[in-house]
């Protein structure tokens, strides 16, 4: 918890976990991408065709249930990436108000994306495009702090704790 809470500070072990939990979510980062291509597709039509169904290919619209289920695994799912990434973020060398804006794009680019499925099919077609830029704006800001949290770890350790607290 101690390389959580003060950043990567040289200890080879904690840098060696959070290598391994950068790469595992690169690798989730680009399978989502894949995924989303394959299930929605990149497209106002295609997005609009996943939600409401197109009876020509046979394809049912998303029903209540289903959208509910994808929510509940996703408000927490995202909820824990949120609270893990805006919390590595604040070790960043990142001015603080650019951690600020990122913190808070990256919370309603999750909210925008969860919401954006339920819009589609309650409330009009046209939110397709909402669920198309929620999605790449996810993508753009995870990047962004993923690239950000790697080349932090290559950078000087942060004093210990015991330092801050003894200096004069």
């Amino acid at each position: 918890m101690r390389v959580m809470m003060r950043g990567p500070d040289g200890r080879p072990l904690g840098g060696t976990i959070l290598i391994f939990f950068y790469g595992y979510f690169l690798l989730h980062w680009l399978t989502g991408i894949f995924m989303f291509r394959e299930k929605l597709g990149f497209s106002y039509d295609s997005v609009v065709r996943y939600y409401l169904g197109d009876p020509e290919m046979f394809m049912n619209p998303r029903s209540f249930i289903g959208l509910l289920e994808v929510a509940h695994f996703h408000l927490f799912a995202m909820g824990l990436f949120f609270v893990i990434f805006s919390h590595l973020l604040l070790f960043t060398s990142f001015r603080e108000q650019l951690k600020g804006v990122l913190i808070r794009l990256l919370a309603a680019a999750i909210l925008a994306d969860m919401a954006a499925g339920w819009l589609v099919c309650y409330v009009g077609a046209p939110f397709a495009w909402l669920k198309l830029g929620a999605f790449w704006l996810l993508q753009g800001i995870s990047l962004v702090l993923l690239l950000g949290l790697t080349l932090t770890l290559g950078r000087r350790p942060l004093p210990h704790a015991d330092s801050i607290d003894k200096a004069p």
